[in-house]
């Protein structure tokens, strides 16, 4: 039930971003009518955090001007559904968002216009945090409150199959937190308390709270019980009319991607201060500490495919609802 209500809550925003537009704004600067090798200004929003966190060579290059298009990147907050109705409105031609919530966008056809995944930015970056000194092993939170966020998101399913093939299922109570910041203060209150967060939230919250602990890495315990499936957390999506008029904009993209997150694992120490500089995240030594443990990748053709489809072919096979009702078919993948 979750997923309709998230999916409600993109229509909702869309329907009243449709009426805007016909009441005389305009969709997008892209223009359907330009030819694809034309220069265009492509507007792309992104989540904050890891997913933006390895572009800052990429953003530094732009405001270089030495990029044949003109990338406008916008650093939206960690409200993937808010992202998810800009980009349905035209005010994003591209955004990042976690892996599955891009497949329920191309299973839904009501949005004005399809989408199509161009690349995979994260693999796996979640861990368990604690207080309480008893928690080594993920058997031990068996009976535990663990707080989390993302529910409906990757996070959540990573989770909970990962407890269903340790025979765990139900066995913890998860209370999912609107933001990392609201888990972060339980933490900091709440005696011997437990939570899964993504990187870099656990290098924060490892300044914030005494004590804490990082017993759990859950891409290991995913690896543990999946021999042919990688967790994937976060890609990017591109409107299917954008990248059909400026197919060479969204090839530039990927290019610069690539090249800025490969920059980015081996210049830790400058990405990071990038983080600062273009509000990807908002502290750059904590930056420093998390940018090796947030698995930042471009990952793209037929490479993005083979491991996107296996990772939400199990996230279909525990809740179809939580990839847009069924998996999506070869279409959704771009491969260039």
């Amino acid at each position: 039930m979750k997923f309709k209500k998230i999916l409600c809550l993109f229509l909702t925003v869309a329907l009243v971003a449709i009426m805007l537009t016909a009441c005389g704004k305009g969709s997008s600067n892209s223009g359907s009518a330009s030819k694809s090798g034309d220069r265009t200004t492509v507007n792309i929003g992104l989540i904050m955090g890891p997913p933006s966190m390895g572009l800052g060579w990429f953003m530094n290059q732009v405001e270089q001007g030495k990029t044949y298009n003109n990338y406008k990147m916008t650093v939206d907050g960690t409200d993937y559904s808010k992202l998810a109705a800009s980009l349905n409105d035209g005010t994003y031609d591209m955004i990042t968002c976690p892996a599955n919530v891009a497949a329920i966008l191309y299973n839904n056809k009501d949005l004005q216009s399809g989408v199509k995944v161009i690349s995979i930015d994260n693999t796996g970056l979640l861990y368990i945090i604690t207080t309480d000194p008893s928690i080594k092993t993920l058997k031990d939170i068996k009976g535990k409150n663990l707080y989390a966020i993302d529910e409906g998101g990757t996070p959540e399913y990573t989770l909970k199959n990962i407890l269903s093939k340790n025979k765990m299922q139900n066995q913890v109570n998860i209370s999912f937190k609107s933001t990392p910041f609201e888990v972060l203060n339980l933490l900091e209150k709440e005696k011997n308390s437990v939570a899964m967060l993504p990187q870099p939230f656990v290098e924060v919250a490892k300044t914030m709270v005494p004590g804490l602990r990082v017993p759990i890495d859950l891409t290991r315990e995913w690896n543990k019980v999946e021999k042919n499936a990688e967790t994937i957390t976060a890609v990017t999506i591109v409107r299917t009319d954008f990248l059909k008029a400026h197919e060479q904009a969204v090839q530039e993209y990927l290019d610069m991607t690539k090249k800025s997150v490969d920059y980015t694992n081996s210049h830790v120490d400058q990405a990071a201060e990038w983080t600062d500089t273009y509000g990807t995240f908002m502290n750059p030594e904590i930056a420093k500490t998390a940018i090796p443990y947030c698995n930042i990748v471009c990952i793209t053709g037929n490479e993005m495919r083979e491991k996107l489809s296996g990772f939400l072919k199990i996230i279909n096979a525990m809740d179809p609802e939580a990839v847009g009702g069924k998996l999506p078919d070869s279409a959704f993948y771009y491969i260039p």
